[in-house]
């Protein structure tokens, strides 16, 4: 039990700064619902309401992806090149691949143009035209020199 509390005594600001992630977390997470909820309300106000179409509502939408997909491309795809930059790639006989950084890694089948990344704990499956060009260009110049190897 002394163990437990001089533990806690130590490690306090590491498992303050845990829990303060962890409700951080779940704040973002209740607010997207929130927010989902809130647009969808909006859409039904805007069409019963307000006579708007539904095509109008929907273009409303899209065009809101399309600025969401603005951002992403300019903070999280300059990430993502300064990761690839220094990845590692290792091919396998099946013709599966694997890419590591620091961070990142991305596995994936030649010729697929499907691929998944993980993050942490995270696990998403991706269009490799998703993540750009320059992971394209690492993964061509990895294959041309693991061809070249083999012969």
């Amino acid at each position: 039990m002394e163990q437990i509390v001089q533990l806690a005594k130590d490690y306090w600001p590491i498992a303050l700064v845990g829990l303060l992630v962890i409700v951080a977390f779940q704040w973002i997470v209740r607010s997207l619902f929130r927010l989902v909820a809130i647009l969808a309300v909006v859409g039904v106000i805007l069409v019963v309401f307000f006579q708007f179409s539904s095509d109008q509502v929907i273009n409303m939408g899209r065009t809101a992806v399309k600025n969401t997909e603005k951002v992403v491309q300019q903070t999280i795809t300059p990430l993502l090149h300064n990761e690839l930059k220094d990845a590692d790639i290792t091919f396998q006989p099946d013709g599966s691949y694997e890419m590591k950084t620091a961070s990142i890694r991305i596995t994936g089948k030649k010729g697929e143009s499907k691929a998944t990344v993980y993050y942490k704990e995270e696990k998403w499956d991706v269009d490799i035209g998703q993540l750009g060009h320059l992971f394209q260009e690492q993964l061509k110049k990895a294959e041309d020199a693991a061809e070249q190897k083999a012969q």
